[in-house]
């Protein structure tokens, strides 16, 4: 299963199908939904998605402060989880990240999510706080 990694632009038709997919997966299950403040916080983010074929089955969003990047935003289609387009979607980001000048990427993982981030090398830092009524971890990847 070959995935194509590619930035999108905000506010694209690709962008609103990349919030839709992050809304399914991130948000609905916790009776939530995207502010519009929120999605207009990330037109200075850049936004990762990628495609199997034509369809979108992975997003993500990528967030410059410094020498940082802060990876949020996280989500692959349910019913393709644990094939490794998660991964696949962390070494684009990172490639990216490199190829922009930063030089540590990071993340605040869900609970659920941590061992997959400590698979990909990410290290925790500090303890759980809870972020959106779940706890987190913030967890970082040196690869500059």
């Amino acid at each position: 299963m070959k995935i194509q990694f590619q930035t999108i632009p905000y506010e694209s038709s690709e962008w609103r199908s990349a919030v839709k997919l992050r809304e399914d997966v991130l948000r609905k299950p916790l009776g939530q939904t995207f502010s519009a403040q929120e999605l207009e916080e990330e037109r200075q983010h850049i936004h990762v998605a990628g495609y199997l074929n034509q369809d979108l089955v992975a997003t993500a969003v990528l967030v410059p402060e410094d020498a940082r990047l802060k990876m949020q935003r996280v989500a692959v289609q349910e019913e393709l989880r644990n094939g490794n387009i998660g991964s696949s979607m962390m070494i684009f980001c990172e490639d990216w990240a490199q190829e922009n000048d930063y030089s540590v990427v990071y993340c605040h993982a869900r609970d659920s999510a941590v061992n997959f981030y400590s698979r990909n090398g990410y290290l925790p830092e500090g303890d759980y706080f809870d972020e959106d009524g779940i706890p987190h971890l913030k967890m970082s990847k040196q690869i500059g």
